[in-house]
C-alpha cells in the first residue's frame, strides 16, 4: 500500500497550497534583494507543523532560480550561536574553507568581505536560539538579512534588544494559521496519490483526518501515514475505520519522539526534570528547577538561567506537544504528554523518584 514514504517527510518537496497571502508578503519582503538591494527583515511564526518552514524554503529556492537571490537554511535547535554564525558563513557561495574553530569576530569578518550581493539567512526554530545577540552580529553586515521562524510572536519579539526589534516591524511579520479543512485535503490528496499505491482512502476518510488534527498538515500528513501502516499490519486492502481511528494517537506519538530529538540539551534536561516530579505547581517546579539548575546546565559552556527564560523553554515544550500547563499564569500545572517518552539524554534528577 504504501509507495514512497519520502512523500509525507517534512522536507519533501511539493506545491505549497493555500497559502497565498503568506507567500505575497514574504515575496514583497524579499523583492528588494532580486533587483540587488539587501531584503526585509521578517519574523514568521504560528504553531508546529502549519507550513512555515516549507513555504519560506520553496520561495526561497524559486528566487534563487529565477534572480540567483542567495540563502541559507540553519536549523537553531541545539546551535550555539557560534554554530549558526559558522555555518552561515560556510554555507555561503563565496566563503571557501572555513574552520569550525574560527573566531566569532574572524567568521563576521569573512562573511562581511564575500557579501557583496543579498544574503538571506533563515533562522529555523528561532525561538530555540539561547543568545539573540547573534541577529546583531548578522544585521551589521550590509547584504544580510534575517527571516526568523517562531512558534511565538510576542515571546519571541520581548526577548530582543530595541535596536534589533526595530527591524522586524509589524508589516514585516507574517503569521502563519492553522488550515481550514477543505484546505488540508487539497494539501493530502497529492501526498496520498504519490505516496500509496491505488486509491486506498476515500475523500471522507481524508476529510475525517483534516477535521480530527485541527488544520495541523504535519499531524494530518503522518496520521494518512499511520493508517496506511496499520492497515498494511492488518492485511486490509484499503483504509478501514479502525485503522483511522487509530492512526491519529500514532501519528502524534511519531511526530512527539521526532520533536523531542530535535530539541537541545537544556531543553532536554527541563523536560525530564517535569517528568521526574509533575504533574507540578509553577512555585514547585521553580523551586525544583533550583535545586537541579547546575546539573540541568552541566557541560553546556554557560550558566543557568533565570526562571523566566525557563518558562520560555517550557513553552516550546508546550508547543511542541510535549508539556501540558494548563491553568491561568500564577496557577498552572506542569505535566508531560506521555509519561513513558523519555528524552534520548542522559539525565537523572538527583534525589528524586519516578512515580509508579
Amino acid at each position: 500500500m504504501i509507495r514512497n514514504r519520502l512523500v509525507f517527510d517534512d522536507e519533501y518537496q511539493t506545491a505549497i497550497l493555500h497559502r497565498n497571502e503568506e507567500l505575497r508578503s514574504l515575496s514583497r519582503l524579499l523583492e528588494p534583494a532580486i533587483r540587488g538591494r539587501r531584503a526585509e527583515d521578517v519574523l514568521i511564526y504560528g504553531p508546529s507543523g502549519v507550513g512555515k518552514t516549507a513555504t519560506t524554503r520553496w520561495l526561497l529556492r524559486d528566487l534563487y532560480q529565477r534572480a540567483s537571490v542567495q540563502s541559507v537554511g540553519i536549523e537553531c535547535s541545539g546551535a550555539t550561536s557560534h554554530e549558526i554564525i559558522h555555518e552561515a558563513v560556510y554555507k555561503h557561495p563565496s566563503a571557501g574553507i572555513v574552520h569550525q574553530n574560527q573566531s566569532r569576530t574572524d567568521l563576521l569578518e569573512i562573511l562581511t568581505e564575500v557579501t557583496d550581493q543579498p544574503y538571506v539567512v533563515i533562522l529555523d526554530e528561532a525561538d530555540i536560539i539561547p543568545d539573540l545577540d547573534v541577529l546583531g552580529d548578522l544585521l551589521e553586515i550590509e547584504l544580510v538579512s534575517v527571516i526568523a521562524i517562531a512558534h511565538q510572536q510576542v515571546e519571541w519579539l520581548a526577548r530582543l534588544g530595541d535596536d534589533v526589534e526595530a527591524n522586524f516591524p509589524a508589516d514585516s511579520q507574517i503569521e502563519f494559521r492553522k488550515y481550514h479543512e477543505d484546505e488540508l485535503v487539497d494539501i493530502l490528496k497529492p501526498r496520498v496519490e504519490h505516496g500509496l499505491v491505488g486509491r486506498p482512502v476515500t475523500t471522507e476518510q481524508l476529510e475525517w483526518i483534516a477535521d480530527e488534527t485541527g488544520g495541523v498538515a504535519r499531524w494530518a500528513i503522518q496520521s494518512v501515514l499511520a493508517a496506511a501502516e496499520l492497515a498494511e499490519e492488518r492485511n486490509h486492502d484499503r483504509f478501514r475505520e479502525e485503522d483511522v481511528q487509530d492512526s491519529f494517537e500514532r501519528a502524534k506519538t511519531k511526530i512527539r519522539k521526532a520533536n523531542l530529538r530535535s530539541l537541545p540539551v537544556v531543553y532536554l534536561r527541563v523536560y525530564e526534570l517535569v517528568r521526574a516530579v509533575g504533574p507540578v505547581t509553577g512555585d514547585e517546579l521553580k523551586a525544583a528547577y533550583r535545586e537541579h539548575q547546575d546539573a540541568i546546565f552541566e557541560g553546556q559552556n554557560r550558566s543557568p538561567v533565570t526562571w523566566r527564560r525557563v518558562y520560555d523553554y517550557l513553552s516550546k515544550l508546550a508547543d511542541y506537544d510535549l508539556l501540558e500547563m494548563p491553568g491561568e499564569t500564577n496557577s498552572k500545572v506542569y505535566e508531560v504528554v506521555d509519561e513513558e517518552l523519555e528524552a534520548p539524554v542522559e539525565f537523572v534528577v538527583p534525589g528524586i523518584l519516578y512515580a509508579e
